[in-house]
């Protein structure tokens, strides 16, 4: 058993080495740069040994990808739970989320420049990588879900949205803890919205209009404050 157990211990502490090969290597060059032989070249091993650790390069980028979900979800909850109340909380969440985007742009762009596979296909196993995406939603999500039971805002009626939009978004509703289609709407909206501008300024594509992109994502956040009845406090989002 003791044994086992070094062994175990010795073996995570390799695929941790492994993986942080592959972020270094993500961070000088880009998700093109992280091959299994360039990663085993960092750690002067072959390319074949790391096959023990990892059955393939999709593999390894799944673990790497999972492991900055988690890190980035741990450092959104570390910020919202700074706030004093569900409306700073939201504040200071948006901000943090484009505060680590630029600070970690390789990283960013790991995590959100390809799509994530549909957790509710038929032929989908949610695996690790796609259970930290989830995690990582779920601070977002579940903020305005508590906004909304504390004080629902107004949302559009649902035959402005058009009848097959409702039904989309009412079958989604469990997931947007049973708010109605019109405010899962608007959560949504407001999502996209802020993703948006933080995945514009990270790949470089607001320069042309905006020397500081800073002062233009705050504005829109405490919009999207206005219209949710919150106040933004004085000293957020972050900087």
């Amino acid at each position: 058993m003791e044994t086992s157990t070094r062994r175990d211990r010795q073996r995570a502490a390799t695929v941790a080495e492994i993986k942080a090969a592959a972020r270094g290597l993500l961070v000088e060059g880009g998700a093109a740069a992280v091959g299994l032989r360039a990663v085993a070249r960092e750690l002067g091993l072959t390319a074949p040994a790391l096959y023990r650790y990892f059955a393939s390069h999709d593999d390894l980028i799944a673990a790497v990808v999972a492991d900055l979900y988690d890190e980035l979800t741990a450092y959104l909850v570390a910020v919202r739970d700074t706030g004093a109340d569900l409306g700073e909380q939201l504040f200071l969440v948006a901000g943090g989320l484009r505060t680590w985007a630029l600070d970690h742009p390789a990283e960013f762009g790991l995590l959100f420049g390809a799509p994530v596979p549909n957790p509710h296909a038929d032929d989908h196993d949610l695996t690790p990588s796609h259970q930290a995406a989830m995690r990582f939603g779920a601070v977002f999500k579940d903020l305005v879900a508590q906004v909304y039971r504390q004080q629902p805002f107004a949302s559009p009626p649902e035959e402005e949205l058009g009848a097959e939009l409702v039904q989309q978004l009412r079958r989604k509703s469990d997931v947007f803890d049973e708010m109605p289609p019109g405010a899962v709407y608007l959560a949504l909206t407001y999502w996209t919205r802020l993703y948006g501008l933080i995945c514009m300024e990270v790949f470089g594509q607001l320069h042309w209009a905006l020397e500081d992109a800073g002062a233009y994502f705050d504005a829109q956040l405490r919009e999207i404050g206005t219209a949710l009845g919150l106040d933004c406090p004085p000293d957020c989002p972050p900087a």
